[in-house]
Formats: structure tokens, sequence, C-alpha cells
């Protein structure tokens, strides 16, 4: 009589594991289906919100410094985006605490096709976030 009473507990615990488990997968399909439809990101990382942070800026300037590095070393705005994308956030060399403007420094290895060869190179860009636009001050070469 004993077992029998735990088997049907067992059965009915069973059965309640299935149905919750169900709907929980059931709800997390729906959901990741409606956020990928909205465009939502989740950026739980430190870089990543950094990143997503600069790119949502209303404008992107880039200083004239910035602009002779560029240029020297043949970077265009796909690379730019390619940094404010894939990039790497340097905490030790970023200003996040100064005011009014914090700066970030973003390293980034770009590769660029050079008479069929491809050259990969190391750049730091010197990113400073104010409230409504993102400027790049300086890139290095490293």
């Amino acid at each position: 009589m004993l077992k029998e009473l735990l088997h049907k507990i067992d059965a009915k615990l069973l059965r309640r594991f299935g149905y919750y488990f169900g709907g929980l997968a059931l709800g997390v399909v729906a959901l990741s289906y409606i956020n990928k439809q909205k465009g939502t990101t989740f950026n739980y990382g430190p870089t990543a919100r950094v990143l997503s942070q600069i790119r949502l800026k209303d404008t992107l300037k880039i200083s004239e410094q910035a602009q002779l590095v560029l240029t020297k070393h043949h970077l265009d705005s796909m690379d730019i985006q390619y940094v404010l994308f894939n990039g790497d956030w340097n905490r030790d060399k970023s200003h996040v605490h100064q005011k009014p403007c914090p700066d970030f420094w973003i390293d980034a290895t770009i590769g660029k096709r050079i008479d069929d060869n491809i050259v990969r190179k190391k750049f730091s860009f010197v990113i400073e976030r104010c409230e409504y636009t993102a400027t790049i001050i300086d890139v290095k070469a490293n």
C-alpha cells in the first residue's frame, strides 16, 4: 500500500515537472522570437555595454588628429564600425569618471589586404563619450 502511494506521488510530481518545463520552454521560445523582432540586445558584459553606449550616440565625430592617423593607415568607416562592434575596452587606460565627458580606450586588431596579403595591425582608439555625441579623439597604432 505504501509503495502504491509513493508511486502515485512520483507520477504526479513527474507530470508537474513536465508541465513546468514544457511551459518554460514555450515561454523562452516566444520571448526570444519577440526580442528578435524588436531588435533587442542583451549587453551583459562591461565591454559590450561601453561599445553599445558609444554606438547609440546621435553623432560620431572624428578629430583632426585621429583623421590624420586614419588616413595614414588607410582606415575607413567600415574599420571604425568594426572597432565599435568588435573592439575590446581597455579599462586601465580609460578615464570613466572624467566629467563631463569620459574617454574610453578601445583596442582592436584590423586586417587590411595589401598586394594579396592580409596585414594585421593593432590599434587603440581613444573615444570621448559625451551626452549626445561620441568623438574619436586619437588613434594609436601599436
